[in-house]
């Protein structure tokens, strides 16, 4: 199949250009109109399963068959007119953009997609736990470290904010809340470090942090968290302690 499908790269270009040759002839008084939107299809078809250098074979494949096969004179490579002229230089302009068109796309998805990688690699070497919430459309978005951090899998992990929020120890929620809500009213960052509550009922100390989005009308649209647990840490235990110790204040001090 590795093999196989290179040398369809190959074969698409004339393929289509072909179809599109063979579609003009079968349409009645289509040659001397020259329905240059047929071998606009097979360039964009050639560009679509290709790439760009397939798409500029498909140009000038399809550029020599109209002149040499529909535009009139037949068995010409002249042209009878400036019509003539135009509308193929209109065909080879289109065309080129097409695949242009369809190469910058490509770079830009392929840059997107390395990125992705690149953040994805990123995120699960430093163990970090992402989730990204719409205030708007009310979707919540959580990466796969998240479930790991919370001790959850996908089927069990909270589907919405309310029941994520609910994770989160039942002391520590009013920390949370005020956290977010100065965020959205300031639109600064935030950082906090509290409790969440693991399917077993055992607690487990994380770090979040986070920061608001807003749209073009400057209303607040997304607030995207980052998460990092803090049981490996030594001083995990300590903060432990010293959270009883200071039992019912209203804010936690961060881990240094």
């Amino acid at each position: 199949m590795k093999i196989f499908r290179p040398l369809l790269r190959w074969l698409v270009p004339p393929l289509t250009v072909g179809i599109a040759c063979l579609l003009t002839f079968l349409m009645p008084g289509s040659r001397a109109n020259a329905p240059l939107f047929l071998f606009l299809t097979a360039v964009l078809i050639s560009t679509w399963y290709g790439g760009w250098m397939m798409g500029v074979l498909a140009t000038m494949l399809a550029a020599f068959v109209t002149a040499r096969f529909i535009l009139p004179p037949g068995q010409s490579h002249f042209f009878m007119g400036a019509s003539d002229v135009w509308r193929w230089t209109l065909f080879i302009l289109i065309a080129l953009m097409i695949s242009s068109l369809h190469a910058s796309r490509s770079r830009a998805e392929r840059r997107l997609r390395y990125s992705e990688q690149r953040l994805s690699l990123a995120v699960e070497s430093a163990h970090l736990g992402v989730w990204d919430y719409n205030l708007i459309t009310r979707t919540f978005w959580w990466s796969k470290t998240l479930e790991v951090i919370y001790g959850r899998t996908n089927n069990d992990f909270p589907k919405t904010y309310g029941q994520f929020f609910g994770c989160i120890h039942f002391d520590d929620q009013p920390l949370f809340n005020r956290a977010i809500t100065r965020t959205i009213d300031e639109g600064t960052d935030y950082e906090i470090e509290h409790r969440i509550l693991l399917p077993d009922k055992s607690v487990r100390w994380v770090n979040t942090r986070g920061r608001v989005f807003f749209d073009r009308a400057s209303r607040a649209e997304r607030i995207v968290g980052v998460t990092t647990d803090l049981t490996e840490r030594p001083v995990a235990q300590e903060y432990l302690r010293f959270y009883r110790e200071a039992e019912g204040r209203d804010e936690l001090t961060p881990v240094a």
